[in-house]
């Protein structure tokens, strides 16, 4: 983690967070609660000695091996383990949420959320704040062919103890991932998808606090993965990396809630290649953004990179 004092002009070296244990996490997602707490949602991944996996996987464990031509996956035999191009496996290890009472300075209390029946389950964004008081973190299970689902959990005491999911996904077809949510009217949420068979963002919506979710539908988004943020003028923004030429990040617009959007606006389309994106955006004053993302220079080097946007 690192922070700054300066809107995002410079920045303090990075530290780690929440501490030195947490090997093998995924992208994280970063919020300030309502009652002043800081909440670090991650997935993390179980990482195993070969000898080690392959006894868990004989006992039942979801087990990858990293194999020549096919990469990560589960699809394999007991003749394939010497042929794994690492020396080690990949398993599962949950879902966590960590609070710091500190602004983020101490993360002493954490929480590994009740997944179900799905495969575990990942997002990059964070947890949001609903109007009546309950935290929403959407997911999907983390790896095809097991993610046909995206569910939701809930949590009523600010990220304490987390609601059993609920699906808002099940679909074995286009394969959702990297949901995003925003409540766009007390208790009407709007969610936002990648999709793995087409490059638009899609959306879903509940009018009934997340209970039920509508199919999800194509947006006219020419990129993913997207994140939601409500703007003071309650306006909904979606921002978003473009992976095809011209390289870039690119926001959009709705007046309804994410049912219309207007047209893509440019944030940058000078990015080298399509090895980019993740954006989040702030909101810091009003119709002031600080937009974040990941992305190469022309010389290769991958960074973290920020750009300032007035609307």
């Amino acid at each position: 983690m690192c922070r700054n004092k300066d809107r995002g002009a410079t920045w303090q070296m990075p530290c780690f967070a929440p501490d030195f244990d947490w090997y093998g996490t995924e992208c994280p997602g970063i919020a300030q609660l309502p009652d002043g707490a800081v909440a670090l949602t991650q997935f993390r991944f179980g990482w195993y000695p070969l000898a080690l996996a392959r006894k868990r996987r004989a006992a039942g464990e979801p087990i990858s091996l990293c194999l020549p031509e096919k990469g990560w996956t589960e699809d394999f035999d007991d003749q394939a383990w010497p042929q794994s191009r690492c020396s080690w496996a990949r398993g599962y290890h949950g879902v966590y949420v960590h609070l710091s009472l500190d602004g983020g300075n101490l993360f002493e209390h954490t929480v590994k959320l009740d997944t179900g029946d799905f495969r575990d389950g990942y997002t990059r964004t964070p947890v949001k704040a609903l109007s009546d008081g309950r935290l929403a973190y959407p997911l999907t299970e983390h790896h095809s062919p097991s993610n046909r689902f995206t569910y939701l959990v809930t949590s009523a005491d600010y990220g304490r103890s987390w609601s059993k999911p609920t699906v808002v996904v099940d679909d074995e077809e286009r394969l959702f991932g990297e949901p995003d949510i925003a409540e766009t009217a007390p208790g009407e949420l709007f969610c936002i998808l990648r999709c793995g068979r087409r490059v638009v963002l899609h959306g879903c919506r509940s009018t009934d606090g997340g209970q039920t979710w509508s199919q999800p539908e194509a947006t006219p988004l020419d990129g993913h993965p997207g994140h939601l943020l409500s703007l003071a003028d309650g306006r909904l923004l979606c921002t978003f990396g473009r992976r095809k030429a011209p390289f870039g990040i690119r926001l959009a617009l709705s007046t309804d809630g994410g049912r219309t959007w207007g047209p893509e606006l440019i944030v940058r389309d000078d990015l080298p290649n399509g090895d980019l994106g993740y954006p989040t955006t702030l909101e810091y004053a009003p119709g002031a953004l600080f937009v974040c993302y990941y992305g190469q220079h022309a010389d290769g080097v991958t960074c973290v990179m920020g750009t300032y946007v007035e609307l």
